[in-house]
């Protein structure tokens, strides 16, 4: 299925005490297999220093650069509060946000999800639900900014300012890329957990790392995702409501991913065309990444000429 649409289409970090331990999201081969799907098809438009291998090559490599970084996950924990927080949303079967926050309907800012949460009939801390919408949108508005910049920078700093921009694509990157992963987008994260199930899916709590780097690694390649990912098109220049209808389609993903698992399609001795249907589910999504990705870039690009730098 050509992924030909952009928005339409967890806690990853078990919490022990203070202690924030991410997983990765997609594992690093798939997270790399978005930003390179990403960037052979990145739209034309953009200006030629975002269009160079080099920059592409850059950009493919942050893709995964905030998983590298939980190496320091287990002794920085004022860093990891923050940043683990960032690569997930616990969403449940009725597409709500800690039972009070509609997934279409979220606060347009982190500050203002905070206190809807808080100040809901029953309270709930935001970290313990995640941020990832935000970080996405606004990874995206600093990418505008640095386009921006680079629009009115001298021409003695213009590489200096595209280097920034480049960089700051490649890391704004990976969270768009952990929207597409279904475990990331549902309270059902590493097993189904403690929620009614009458289909008796697995509750194993590896399930999340079995799916996103074993049977990834083993079973997918960015040939199976590439074809699949279809053309940017130009969202609001506030993208908030792409951002969560995407992260909803990923949701809907969640049931068939665990159903597939149930009917062996990541056990060595499962049918092989149970496993093909997983693989083709997981490309999908992966191009469902790249699609926004490459959306998102395209959006920044072109609503950075309406801003203005300060006087």
């Amino acid at each position: 299925m050509k992924v030909s649409w952009c928005g339409s289409v967890l806690l990853t970090g078990v919490i022990i005490l203070s202690a924030y331990i991410p997983a990765q999201a997609w594992g690093l081969k798939g997270h790399t297999m978005i930003g390179q799907a990403a960037m052979a098809h990145l739209p034309a438009d953009v200006p030629s220093f975002l269009r160079s291998d080099d920059a592409k090559n850059e950009i493919i490599y942050l893709q995964a650069e905030e998983d590298r970084l939980k190496i320091g996950s287990g002794v920085d924990r004022a860093w990891s509060r923050e940043w683990s927080t960032d690569h997930y949303l616990d969403v449940d079967d009725n597409s709500m946000v800690g039972g009070a926050l509609s997934l279409t309907a979220l606060p347009e800012t982190r500050d203002s999800f905070i206190k809807a949460l808080w100040s809901a009939a029953k309270p709930t801390d935001a970290y313990s639900v995640g941020f990832l919408p935000y970080a996405i949108l606004e990874g995206y508005e600093q990418v505008r900014a640095d386009f921006a910049l680079w629009r009115f920078a001298p021409a003695a700093e213009r590489g200096r300012r595209a280097a920034l921009t480049i960089h700051d694509i490649g890391i704004f990157s990976h969270f768009v890329g952990d929207g597409s992963q279904p475990l990331h987008v549902s309270v059902h994260f590493n097993g189904w957990g403690d929620y009614p199930n009458p289909q008796n899916y697995t509750d194993s709590h590896t399930f999340h790392e079995d799916y996103e780097t074993r049977f990834v690694d083993e079973n997918v390649t960015v040939d199976n995702v590439s074809p699949l990912v279809g053309a940017a098109q130009v969202l609001p220049d506030v993208p908030l409501g792409a951002i969560e209808h995407y992260i909803l389609e990923s949701n809907a993903r969640v049931v068939p991913l665990y159903d597939l698992a149930k009917r062996g399609a990541m056990d060595a001795t499962g049918a092989p065309a149970t496993r093909a249907e997983l693989v083709s589910l997981t490309s999908d999504q992966l191009a469902a990444a790249a699609t926004m990705l490459d959306c998102l870039i395209e959006t920044a690009w072109r609503s950075s000429a309406s801003l203005q730098p300060d006087s």
